[in-house]
């Protein structure tokens, strides 16, 4: 590891006293017996914070966004300190359906309606580059984690069929995806062995991976190009002096000039009224026992185009990893029996003939859903920057997030024009507490979903 940089001159930051826990702060993590957590590759040593220091940048979140950004500036030069609440991956970046795609969670036809033809066109081709960025980080740090091409995006229904084959022709049409296969019939069903399926929209372009060694693979690339990383160092708090920013945890501080906060749904993110823009919702996960038959063929990772998706694919080791898309309040959020029965129920809604296959891990956590389930990034002040609202659609979005956050902090503010491009999505605040937080936030992401063109 680095050693510690010199106290800056003059005043020495004095290390805060934890404060009373943000309302969210008392969240549960909701981790559960995680198959991306038994199978990772093994995890860097990284010290908690202790005591102040100084730093040119501090990058706030160890998730694939913070990891991305943290790559970006030590490779320009600047020398950069990364804070993680808990472990590296920990959150939505290790633990997520592993699906890397383009587009946006919102559909690009809202973009179209907000940024104008023009910069929705060029919103399409940044989503493209997330996907060949994330491939060139594999090959270039040689991370290994599974990645395989091709993504089945699923019909359900007639009407969901009509809709998603509008959407491909769009896409083929106004944004030249010309690698965009329609398939149905006899075809689909030699990919997907299941009856519930009347079309789909294959991605051969998109992809899927071990998500969690992904981030461990970008950690050890970080460390690697100088990164000093921190884990089990919350955040509490950032403030503001003259040409620089302190960021406040329960052992130490960072004093620092340029500020990239990429916390996405962390219980108790140091900046309320960041928090107000994201709702934290739970998505859960299941793997099974190595399937003595696959039920899919050919592509190895599909999601359906439902107001709430399921979404699997096959690992390396021939486990069905299945997800679903509804939200969990009340009991079903705290209680593992009660999620895995419902996973299960929803696993064989779709693939009957696994009703004698184990189920090995069931896992979940929080994803950072903005209402209009567009991304959220923008300017904090001077020298600062946030990421987050990535809806559950930024394993590859992410990444490249990381990267524009990173060229608009040394930029300075207007002078990135793709991250600008972001920051003028409008965005609306969800009451920071009380009963009407979560059913509004709930509300408002279905009706986002709803709206979709998928």
């Amino acid at each position: 590891m680095l050693a510690r940089s010199p106290a800056p001159r003059g005043r020495t930051p004095q290390v805060p006293m934890p404060g009373p826990p943000h309302a969210l702060r008392t969240l549960p993590w909701l981790d559960g017996d995680g198959y991306y957590q038994d199978s990772a590759h093994a995890r860097p040593q990284l010290p908690r914070l202790q005591g102040a220091l100084r730093s040119e940048a501090c990058v706030v979140g160890a998730g694939i966004t913070g990891l991305s950004a943290a790559l970006e500036l030590a490779r320009c030069g600047v020398g950069v300190t990364l804070l993680e609440a808990r472990r590296i991956g920990a959150g939505a970046s290790g633990r997520n359906g592993g699906q890397a795609l383009a587009d946006f969670a919102c559909g690009i036809e809202a973009l179209e309606r907000r940024l104008g033809a023009d910069a929705a066109a060029r919103a399409w081709e940044l989503s493209c580059r997330g996907i060949e960025r994330l491939r060139q980080r594999i090959a270039r740090h040689a991370i290994c984690c599974d990645w395989d091409d091709g993504v089945l995006t699923l019909a359900r229904s007639a009407q969901q069929a009509r809709r998603l084959y509008r959407a491909l022709q769009h896409r083929r049409t106004r944004y030249h995806a010309g690698e965009l296969q329609w398939v149905e019939g006899g075809e689909l069903r030699a990919m997907v062995d299941s009856t519930r399926y009347c079309g789909a929209m294959l991605d051969p372009g998109a992809g899927h991976l071990h998500p969690l060694n992904y981030a461990l693979g970008l950690a050890r690339a970080a460390q690697a190009a100088g990164v000093r990383m921190h884990e089990h160092s919350m955040a509490l708090r950032v403030q503001r002096e003259p040409n620089a920013w302190m960021v406040h945890c329960t052992h130490g501080v960072v004093r620092c000039r340029l500020l990239l906060l990429a916390t996405g749904a962390v219980p108790g993110a140091p900046v309320p009224r960041l928090q107000r823009r994201v709702l934290p919702v739970a998505s859960c996960m299941l793997a099974t026992e190595p399937l003595p038959r696959p039920v899919l063929h050919g592509v190895r990772a599909a999601h359906d185009s439902g107001p709430a998706c399921d979404y699997y694919r096959l690992s390396a080791d021939g486990r069905l990893l299945f997800g679903t898309g509804a939200f969990f309040a009340g009991a079903l959020l705290h209680d593992s029996a009660r999620r895995r029965a419902m996973l299960r129920r929803a696993m064989l809604r779709c693939f009957p003939q696994l009703d004698d296959v184990g189920i090995t891990h069931e896992w979940g956590g929080w994803i950072d859903a903005s209402a209009n389930r567009a991304p959220d990034f923008g300017h904090l002040g001077p020298g600062a920057v946030y990421l987050q609202g990535f809806s559950g659609h930024g394993l590859a979005l992410s990444g490249l997030a990381g990267e524009l956050g990173a060229r608009a902090l040394r930029a300075g503010r207007g002078h990135c024009a793709d991250f600008e491009l972001f920051a003028r999505l409008r965005h609306a605040s969800l009451p920071s507490q009380g009963v009407l937080r979560i059913p509004i936030g709930v509300l408002g992401a279905l009706w986002g979903r709803l709206l979709h063109t998928f």
